[in-house]
């Protein structure tokens, strides 16, 4: 499949078969740096239900979760940049679901049955609440109450809308018209802040968090128009106030994952970074792989797989009793961060990558017969 590695948000690929690869450095790495955000974030109540010492993760860690926001965001930048030139097509639309489908849920699928797994055989293993979700529901990316069984999938699901919502611009809407339809979206969205959420789909909808998407798509839309000198200061404003916010926000002990602030902070902070990112490195191939990059490839088997590493990780570290000094600490914190990363990369290599050779391969015959068929 032509895509980028990583999580669902990303393609390495061109969007036409005539096309060279486009690879943005910068977004990969920014992509690995988003999925170790998302672990110090969940490592945060990992430490402090486990541990019996000092809690090193907390304060800025506990923003971890603005992970999400940067993912969103480039999600948005990506979905346009590749959409280039397919627009007013409804073929062109069936194409990009049927290929954002394969990326996604099939590994999404594997890590929602083990947790379905492990309820049908030690359901004591898993907290209650686990017992009360739907599990068509999950498998599906359909919103409920609460989250999915795999509980990272809640943002997939909101994923799966922001996939929706693009299929309809390139179904319908003349390239030329793309930005249009997205300020449409965007002004929709503020008239929904004003209205209750009645059902999960309702908070799906209209949760804020889609201006990050909106947003990241608009700068897939117009980056190009800007000048490349301008990426640096962008960077660096806003890697700044990203770490400004968390400081803030961690001083005025507004911690918890409010959508709109999020958005407004995290998410507007994110807006600058990939912006500075796509202007300072215009889409280019490159033959050498940095550390981060190779994190940011694995970054979606990372995301669905640490939480398992995680759960076991900490109930191990509690069993040892070596979990009461600073020391102590600062080995199982370092410790399960770098596992959760090796997991993902193995999840990556021998799970994810091959699933995405496979559909690739499915992919490239369906379009070959396609255009057998339709040929004289």
């Amino acid at each position: 499949m032509n895509s980028f590695q990583g999580h669902p948000g990303v393609h390495r690929a061109a969007p036409a078969t005539t096309r060279k690869p486009r690879f943005f450095v910068g977004i990969q790495v920014l992509r690995g740096i988003a999925a170790m955000l998302v672990v110090a974030y969940h490592l945060v109540d990992a430490e402090l239900v486990h541990g019996r010492g000092v809690q090193l993760m907390d304060g800025l860690a506990r923003f971890g979760f603005a992970g999400v926001d940067i993912f969103f965001v480039i999600s948005g930048f990506v979905m346009t940049t590749i959409a280039t030139g397919r627009y007013a097509s409804p073929a062109a639309a069936g194409q990009f679901l049927l290929r954002r489908a394969i990326r996604i849920l099939p590994l999404y699928w594997i890590y929602t049955s083990v947790i379905v797994a492990i309820l049908l055989l030690a359901p004591h293993a898993l907290d209650a609440m686990y017992r009360d979700k739907s599990v068509l529901a999950s498998y599906l990316l359909w919103p409920q109450e609460g989250r999915p069984l795999l509980q990272v999938g809640w943002t997939l699901i909101y994923e799966g809308f922001f996939y929706l919502m693009m299929a309809g611009a390139i179904a319908f809407v003349p390239q030329r018209a793309v930005g249009g339809y997205l300020l449409a979206w965007a002004g929709g969205l503020l008239w929904l802040q004003f209205n209750p959420v009645t059902t999960p789909w309702v908070g799906v909808v209209a949760s804020p968090m889609g201006w990050e998407f909106i947003a990241g798509a608009l700068v897939g839309c117009y980056a190009r128009r800007l000048p490349g000198r301008a990426g640096g200061p962008l960077l660096a404003c806003g890697t700044a106030a990203f770490v400004a916010a968390a400081l803030v926000l961690n001083g005025m002990d507004l911690t918890e994952q409010r959508p709109l602030l999020r958005t407004l902070t995290f998410g507007a902070c994110s807006v600058l970074i990939v912006l500075g990112l796509a202007l300072r490195e215009p889409a280019s191939a490159r033959d050498g792989r940095g550390l981060f990059e190779r994190i940011g490839d694995a970054s979606y088997s990372i995301y669905l797989s640490h939480l398992f590493v995680l759960s076991a990780a900490a109930r191990a570290w509690s069993a040892s009793g070596m979990n009461t000094t600073v020391g102590e600490h600062v080995i199982f914190l370092l410790a399960t961060m770098v596992t959760s990363i090796l997991v993902g990369w193995v999840s990556y290599r021998f799970i994810e990558r091959p699933l995405l050779t496979l559909s690739s391969a499915y992919l490239t015959r369906r379009q070959r017969a396609a255009a057998s068929l339709a040929a004289p």
